[in-house]
Protein backbone atom coordinates (compact mmCIF):
# COMPACT_ATOMS: atom_id res chain seq x y z
CA UNK A 1 0.00 0.00 0.00
CA UNK A 2 1.16 3.48 -0.82
CA UNK A 3 -0.41 6.66 0.50
CA UNK A 4 -1.15 9.49 -1.94
CA UNK A 5 -1.16 12.96 -0.33
CA UNK A 6 -4.24 13.54 1.83
CA UNK A 7 -6.53 16.22 0.41
CA UNK A 8 -9.69 17.75 1.91
CA UNK A 9 -9.77 15.11 4.69
CA UNK A 10 -9.72 12.24 2.16
CA UNK A 11 -7.07 9.55 2.52
CA UNK A 12 -5.99 8.10 -0.84
CA UNK A 13 -4.19 4.74 -1.03
CA UNK A 14 -3.10 2.62 -3.94
CA UNK A 15 -2.04 -1.00 -4.18
CA UNK A 16 -0.39 -3.34 -6.64
CA UNK A 17 -2.90 -5.69 -8.32
CA UNK A 18 -1.48 -8.71 -6.47
CA UNK A 19 -2.10 -7.18 -3.03
CA UNK A 20 -3.44 -9.32 -0.19
CA UNK A 21 -7.22 -8.66 -0.28
CA UNK A 22 -7.34 -9.14 3.50
CA UNK A 23 -5.71 -5.68 3.78
CA UNK A 24 -9.13 -4.24 2.84
CA UNK A 25 -11.54 -6.58 4.65
CA UNK A 26 -14.72 -4.74 3.67
CA UNK A 27 -13.86 -5.23 -0.01
CA UNK A 28 -11.98 -8.53 0.30
CA UNK A 29 -14.52 -10.68 -1.58
CA UNK A 30 -14.78 -8.23 -4.50
CA UNK A 31 -10.98 -7.89 -4.78
CA UNK A 32 -10.63 -11.68 -4.79
CA UNK A 33 -13.15 -11.95 -7.66
CA UNK A 34 -11.29 -9.23 -9.59
CA UNK A 35 -7.92 -10.92 -8.97
CA UNK A 36 -9.30 -14.29 -10.12
CA UNK A 37 -10.05 -12.74 -13.52
CA UNK A 38 -6.46 -11.56 -14.12
CA UNK A 39 -5.36 -14.83 -15.77
CA UNK A 40 -1.65 -13.94 -15.70
CA UNK A 41 -2.21 -10.33 -16.71
CA UNK A 42 -1.60 -7.27 -14.54
CA UNK A 43 -5.37 -6.56 -14.43
CA UNK A 44 -8.46 -8.14 -15.98
CA UNK A 45 -10.54 -6.74 -18.83
CA UNK A 46 -14.20 -5.74 -18.59
CA UNK A 47 -14.93 -8.61 -21.00
CA UNK A 48 -13.76 -11.08 -18.30
CA UNK A 49 -16.80 -10.31 -16.11
CA UNK A 50 -20.45 -11.21 -16.25
CA UNK A 51 -23.44 -10.18 -14.17
CA UNK A 52 -23.15 -13.11 -11.75
CA UNK A 53 -19.59 -12.18 -10.74
CA UNK A 54 -20.97 -9.26 -8.74
CA UNK A 55 -23.35 -11.29 -6.55
CA UNK A 56 -23.91 -9.36 -3.34
CA UNK A 57 -22.33 -6.22 -4.80
CA UNK A 58 -24.78 -5.34 -7.63
CA UNK A 59 -26.30 -2.29 -5.94
CA UNK A 60 -22.89 -0.93 -4.95
CA UNK A 61 -21.06 -1.21 -8.27
CA UNK A 62 -20.50 1.51 -10.84
CA UNK A 63 -18.62 0.82 -14.08
CA UNK A 64 -16.87 3.60 -15.99
CA UNK A 65 -15.57 3.84 -19.55
CA UNK A 66 -12.22 5.69 -19.43
CA UNK A 67 -10.65 7.82 -22.18
CA UNK A 68 -7.43 9.82 -22.41
CA UNK A 69 -5.96 12.93 -24.00
CA UNK A 70 -7.58 14.51 -22.05
CA UNK A 71 -8.38 12.11 -19.21
CA UNK A 72 -12.13 11.56 -18.86
CA UNK A 73 -14.65 8.89 -17.93
CA UNK A 74 -18.35 8.22 -18.43
CA UNK A 75 -20.56 6.04 -16.25
CA UNK A 76 -21.56 2.92 -18.19
CA UNK A 77 -23.81 1.58 -15.41
CA UNK A 78 -24.50 2.27 -11.76
CA UNK A 79 -26.07 0.24 -9.00
CA UNK A 80 -29.15 1.36 -7.12
CA UNK A 81 -27.31 1.96 -3.82
CA UNK A 82 -24.75 4.11 -5.64
CA UNK A 83 -27.55 6.16 -7.16
CA UNK A 84 -29.16 6.53 -3.70
CA UNK A 85 -25.89 7.85 -2.24
CA UNK A 86 -25.78 10.60 -4.84
CA UNK A 87 -29.53 11.18 -4.96
CA UNK A 88 -29.73 10.58 -8.73
CA UNK A 89 -28.82 8.09 -11.40
CA UNK A 90 -25.14 8.17 -12.26
CA UNK A 91 -25.46 6.51 -15.68
CA UNK A 92 -23.97 8.61 -18.50
CA UNK A 93 -22.31 11.16 -16.17
CA UNK A 94 -18.76 12.19 -17.12
CA UNK A 95 -15.87 13.62 -15.10
CA UNK A 96 -17.12 17.21 -15.40
CA UNK A 97 -20.63 16.18 -14.30
CA UNK A 98 -19.20 14.44 -11.21
CA UNK A 99 -17.08 17.46 -10.31
CA UNK A 100 -20.22 19.60 -10.31
CA UNK A 101 -22.28 16.99 -8.49
CA UNK A 102 -20.10 16.54 -5.48
CA UNK A 103 -17.60 19.37 -5.36
CA UNK A 104 -14.63 17.28 -6.48
CA UNK A 105 -11.32 18.93 -7.07
CA UNK A 106 -8.37 18.50 -9.40
CA UNK A 107 -6.58 16.33 -6.80
CA UNK A 108 -9.27 13.69 -7.10
CA UNK A 109 -8.99 13.81 -10.90
CA UNK A 110 -5.19 13.59 -10.69
CA UNK A 111 -5.39 10.54 -8.44
CA UNK A 112 -7.98 8.86 -10.71
CA UNK A 113 -5.82 9.49 -13.78
CA UNK A 114 -2.74 8.12 -11.96
CA UNK A 115 -4.61 4.95 -10.96
CA UNK A 116 -5.96 4.37 -14.48
CA UNK A 117 -2.66 5.07 -16.21
CA UNK A 118 -0.68 2.77 -13.88
CA UNK A 119 -3.28 0.04 -13.29
CA UNK A 120 -3.33 0.23 -9.49
CA UNK A 121 -6.12 -0.68 -7.09
CA UNK A 122 -7.42 2.48 -5.42
CA UNK A 123 -8.83 2.78 -1.92
CA UNK A 124 -10.00 5.98 -0.25
CA UNK A 125 -11.79 7.07 2.89
CA UNK A 126 -13.56 10.36 3.43
CA UNK A 127 -16.88 12.16 3.50
CA UNK A 128 -19.00 12.10 0.37
CA UNK A 129 -20.15 15.60 -0.43
CA UNK A 130 -22.88 15.24 -3.03
CA UNK A 131 -24.63 18.52 -3.83
CA UNK A 132 -27.78 18.85 -1.73
CA UNK A 133 -26.95 15.76 0.36
CA UNK A 134 -25.54 15.50 3.86
CA UNK A 135 -21.90 14.53 4.30
CA UNK A 136 -21.55 10.77 4.69
CA UNK A 137 -18.37 8.96 5.72
CA UNK A 138 -17.67 6.43 2.98
CA UNK A 139 -15.18 3.81 1.84
CA UNK A 140 -14.24 3.89 -1.82
CA UNK A 141 -12.65 1.17 -3.97
CA UNK A 142 -11.73 1.38 -7.64
CA UNK A 143 -10.48 -1.56 -9.68
CA UNK A 144 -8.94 -0.92 -13.11
CA UNK A 145 -9.83 -2.99 -16.17
CA UNK A 146 -7.59 -3.04 -19.21
CA UNK A 147 -8.03 -4.50 -22.69
CA UNK A 148 -4.43 -3.74 -23.74
CA UNK A 149 -2.56 -4.18 -20.43
CA UNK A 150 -1.15 -0.66 -20.70
CA UNK A 151 -3.80 1.51 -19.06
CA UNK A 152 -7.43 1.22 -17.96
CA UNK A 153 -10.25 1.43 -20.49
CA UNK A 154 -12.82 0.76 -17.74
CA UNK A 155 -12.97 0.76 -13.95
CA UNK A 156 -15.19 -0.89 -11.38
CA UNK A 157 -15.98 1.49 -8.53
CA UNK A 158 -17.69 0.80 -5.22
CA UNK A 159 -18.56 3.46 -2.63
CA UNK A 160 -20.20 2.30 0.57
CA UNK A 161 -21.16 4.23 3.70
CA UNK A 162 -18.96 3.36 6.67
CA UNK A 163 -20.45 0.57 8.77
CA UNK A 164 -22.85 -0.82 6.16
CA UNK A 165 -20.93 -4.06 5.45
Amino acid sequence: MTLWPTKNAWDYHYFEPDMDPAELPVFESLIRIWQSKRNGRRVPSWADFDFFDFKGWHGDVTVYDVTYDPFDYVTRLSGTRMDELFGRTLTNLNREDFNKLYARDSETDSFSAFICENLYISYSEGSLNAAGKEFKPVLYLELPLSDDGVRAQHTIEVIIPVGTR
